[in-house]
């Protein structure tokens, strides 16, 4: 962090606010851990500062905001301002700096930054544009214009009008999110960008504040300790040509994209399994959607796992596959490119620097389905 306040010899008091954390599994949430064992091991004071979340587990240095489950996205937890009982606890912590991660709590932590009167730091984890299906009303009004309702059906010209009106609701929200992440980082002192292209585009988008490329850290440890074959556990058929993916199962994962290039794949080796880790809302319609494909024999879905054994599914398969192109990192390639598991993903965004082309896995074209089966 270029805080501008920190010498060899000084350790800092640094909160990280957050819209997610344990026990939730998500690729923040490993973010911001690896970030607090890493500054604590440099002799800081960190203090996570999240939602709460009704199996959380006590801990002395997290403070839990009162929060309510986001109808939008159920497995998400929103948090409330805090109280003056909060603010006051922020207070006699004495933060030097405020280090932000997410969408609505780091609003939260420039109001609280600005009483306290310390600066704030944002990484850059998610592109908001990608995430406007999550938006309160955005699912209401996205039925509403949908030309499959019968008002859309009943002419070409009630077809053409809803068509429109879906496509003017994708571009102003997405217009609109992108307002907002610049509002945002220009009212911060520095923001941290995962990947050069993620910095690139928060330029093109009229970001002012400096922004300082540096990566996520992974957690080598845990990742490479040796671990017995968990495949068998979720009756993955002996033989088989282990295909791996591990992300949060949501529409900006592509997910849906994967299982059409997995049939591909499947049609010309009929060896080939897929084993999906993770879970969100699109689960149970992904499911179905691998029994549409015909190949749902052939995908299993092994719901989240823990980070202490996810070295073990990486070290046990044989490829690793990955459709998203709405990361700004995207951690699970690395996690997998260090556990020696070759990468075929979609050449787009920040999983293009996890992914070194032809060496540690290939980068395809991300419209080229045949490619990527190919691989």
């Amino acid at each position: 962090m270029r805080v501008g306040m920190a010498t060899q010899h000084q350790s800092l008091r640094v909160g990280l606010f957050t819209d997610t954390y344990a026990p939730q599994i998500n690729g923040v949430v490993t973010s911001v851990q690896n970030l607090k064992r890493g500054l604590e091991e440099l002799g800081h004071t960190v203090t996570v500062v999240a939602p709460r979340h009704p199996k959380q587990i006590p801990d002395r240095n997290v403070i839990r905001l009162r929060s309510a489950a986001y109808r939008p996205q159920p497995e998400q937890y929103a948090a409330f301002p805090p109280s003056l009982r909060k603010v006051l606890e922020f207070r006699r912590r004495k933060f030097d700096v405020i280090h932000t991660h997410g969408l609505g709590m780091p609003v939260i932590a420039l109001g609280v930054a600005r009483f306290l009167g310390v600066p704030v730091v944002h990484t850059y984890h998610t592109r908001v544009r990608d995430y406007v299906h999550y938006a309160p009303m955005y699912a209401t009004i996205s039925w509403l214009v949908d030309d499959e309702r019968w008002y859309a059906r009943s002419s070409q010209l009630s077809r053409r009008v809803s068509n429109a009106l879906h496509q003017r609701l994708e571009t102003s929200t997405q217009g609109l999110a992108a307002r907002v992440d610049t509002w945002f980082c220009n009212r911060c002192l520095e923001v941290i960008s995962p990947a050069a292209p993620i910095a690139d585009e928060l330029l093109e988008m009229g970001v002012r504040t400096p922004i300082t490329v540096i990566p996520n850290g992974i957690n080598l440890a845990t990742l490479t300790a040796p671990g017995l074959d968990p495949f068998h556990a979720h009756g993955v058929p002996i033989g088989a040509r282990r295909l791996l993916t591990v992300s949060r199962l949501g529409k900006e994962k592509s997910i849906d994209l994967l299982l059409e290039r997995f049939a591909l794949i499947r049609a010309s080796l009929p060896a080939a399994h897929l084993i999906v880790v993770g879970d969100g809302p699109e689960r149970a319609a992904l499911e179905q959607y691998a029994a549409e494909l015909s190949i749902r024999d052939a995908v299993t879905f092994t719901g989240y796992v823990s980070s202490a054994v996810i070295g073990h599914y990486y070290q046990h398969a044989e490829v690793f596959v990955f459709a998203s192109v709405s990361e700004t990192q995207g951690l699970v390639a690395l996690e997998a490119a260090a556990c020696g598991l070759p990468v075929v993903a979609r050449n787009e965004m920040g999983v293009t620097e996890c992914v070194k082309d032809g060496q540690t896995g290939y980068l395809v074209d991300k419209d080229d389905a045949p490619a990527f089966a190919a691989r």
